[in-house]
């Protein structure tokens, strides 16, 4: 099951004609009937190949799949005629029951892998099962790296720096990654109906962009059919290698792929091959080659080859690619740790605070340039500039609210070739209580959380110990109690306090009348406490 080969009498013909045909049938897409054939006399028309590939483009990625599946299917059962799999297996019935069976069989492993969640700890991936149900030998392939390579990258996503794991998502299918690089393979076989077929699939996508905003990634599909038993049947190959460049935005500049194709058929160990290669950029086909052919293969298993080769290299590099994007983006390669100075907890009432976003790689701990954008995002009062990209690393200011109690959130992102990081602060201006200090012949200590509400402090005096119990008429003064004890003597008293200076340090002032239960003396005392505001800044 596989394209690959061919062929001493290959009709191949109407292989290509269908090909040529199916993708000029669509009303959503340029009209291919407009080209000529891809290849002619063994030279490559680039200029159908282009038209035949912004007809594919244009569609979408249902239609490309269902369509791609169905050529596949035309072209690997019509191999399997000539290779002389279909008459090793008894004529063209017993193939085509066999040719079913491991189509379902190799695209339903493929799309097992988008029916259930790719984990490896903690996040979790779940494809869209959408999407074609049909499909032969490199095809099945085809379709695990679309639904498998977005899986392959979302599971590491949320890696810590350094960390490594891998799992088995079935006995055929492992995967495994960390930050700087995702894995995601099959080894399937299956054997049923006369036939072995073994597919191999191999997805690395490394999505953090090095210091230049190069990234890279492949993805090789390996795929065969012979006889049980046999050496009667055809082998292909798929291999593409995906590089990009990624802008100071963190999004995606270009894109460039190189791919190879081999198709090969035997009977007996014996055939025909074709071996091709190709290049592509964003949206244009730069070249495409035949490296070297054997055996008798005509000229439709060279446009079979072309076109199907640039099809799927181009299905293949737009998936990859969509996936590196979707990581770098979802702050798995850059992280952001804003400062505030002074906060941001306890900040005085319109109070400043410079805020410090210094984006670094997850991947190296380098600066990774870009801009740093941020913005006030909830409560107040501002942040400026707010909204506007500042080169990294970057310097804001946030000015808190002009009221006690109050609070704001100042969101940041930064972007940059190397990726996207994300962070937020949380600012207010509560206020802290108010620490006790100091004293006369009466030492204090104690916290004061609300000057308006009853409040009480502890004195310590030589061989005694006092509470004393405040009771505010303002916030600047009110009346007061005490009570005491120590070496067999007692003592009681009250008066009035009041409260001088500005946050964050007060003086609170008393004076009442006290009397001890020894000897009946009574005395007017004095005693001055500081109270020192904590967290505020």
């Amino acid at each position: 099951m596989s394209h690959l080969g061919l062929t001493r009498s290959l009709s191949l013909a109407a292989v290509a004609a269908l090909l040529l045909s199916a993708c000029g049938s669509q009303s959503n897409g340029p009209d291919s009937s407009k080209h000529g054939p891809v290849v002619v006399d063994g030279v490559v028309n680039l200029s159908a190949l282009q038209q035949l590939a912004d007809t594919e483009r244009a569609r979408s990625q249902e239609q490309q799949e269902l369509e791609l599946a169905r050529l596949d299917n035309v072209l690997e059962r019509e191999l399997w005629k000539e290779s002389g799999l279909e008459a090793e297996l008894g004529g063209a019935s017993a193939a085509d029951a066999a040719f079913a069976a491991h189509g379902k069989a190799l695209t339903g492993k493929a799309r097992a892998i988008g029916d259930k969640p790719i984990v490896i700890v903690p996040a979790a991936y779940v494809a869209d099962p959408a999407g074609p149900t049909i499909g032969e030998g490199l095809f099945g392939g085809i379709l695990l790296v679309i639904l498998g390579a977005d899986g392959a990258v979302s599971a590491t996503n949320d890696f810590k720096d350094g960390e490594r794991a891998s799992a088995d998502l079935s006995k055929e299918v492992k995967i495994s990654g960390s930050l700087e690089h995702a894995d995601l393979s099959m080894d399937a076989t299956h054997e049923s109906d006369g036939v072995t077929t073994k597919l191999a699939v191999k997805i690395g996508i490394s999505p953090c962009p090095d210091a230049s905003g190069r990234f890279e990634a492949s993805a090789k599909v390996d795929i065969s059919a012979t006889k049980t038993g046999g050496r009667t049947g055809q082998r292909g190959t798929l291999d593409v290698t995906i590089t990009g460049q990624v802008n100071d935005d963190a999004k995606l500049e270009s894109s460039d792929a190189e791919y190879r194709m081999q198709w090969a058929d035997f009977a007996n160990s014996k055939g025909s091959f074709v071996d091709v290669s190709g290049a592509m950029g964003d949206t244009t086909l730069r070249s495409l080659t035949f490296n070297r052919s054997g055996g008798k293969p005509n000229s439709s298993l060279y446009e079979a080859a072309a076109t199907l080769g640039a099809l799927y290299g181009m299905m293949v590099k737009g998936k990859v690619v969509d996936a590196a994007e979707k990581g770098w983006q979802s702050g798995r390669c850059v992280t952001l740790k804003p400062t505030a100075s002074p906060g941001p907890k306890g900040m005085k009432p319109g109070a400043t605070s410079t805020i410090n976003a210094a984006p670094r790689s997850r991947i190296d701990g380098g600066p990774v340039g870009g801009s740093v954008k941020a913005t006030l995002t909830a409560g107040g009062a501002a942040v400026k500039p707010d909204g506007s990209k500042v080169n990294a690393d970057a310097t804001f200011t946030y000015t808190a609210p002009d009221a006690p109690d109050k609070s704001g959130t100042v969101s940041l992102e930064a972007r940059s070739r190397r990726g996207v990081a994300k962070a937020s602060i949380d600012f207010d201006t509560k206020q802290g209580a108010y620490v006790a200090s100091g004293g006369t012949q009466v030492k204090v200590s104690g916290t004061v959380t609300d000057l308006t509400a009853p409040f009480a402090l502890h004195g310590q005096g030589r061989g005694f110990k006092v509470v004393y119990s405040y009771t505010p008429t303002s916030s600047t003064g009110g009346t007061y109690t005490y009570a005491g004890s120590g070496g067999g003597v007692s003592m009681k008293g009250s008066g009035t306090y009041r409260i001088t200076g500005s946050d964050p340090v007060l003086t609170l002032t008393q004076t009442g009348q006290g009397c001890v239960n020894v000897g009946g003396g009574c005395s007017t005392t004095t005693n001055v406490i500081t109270l020192t505001r904590t967290n505020t800044v």
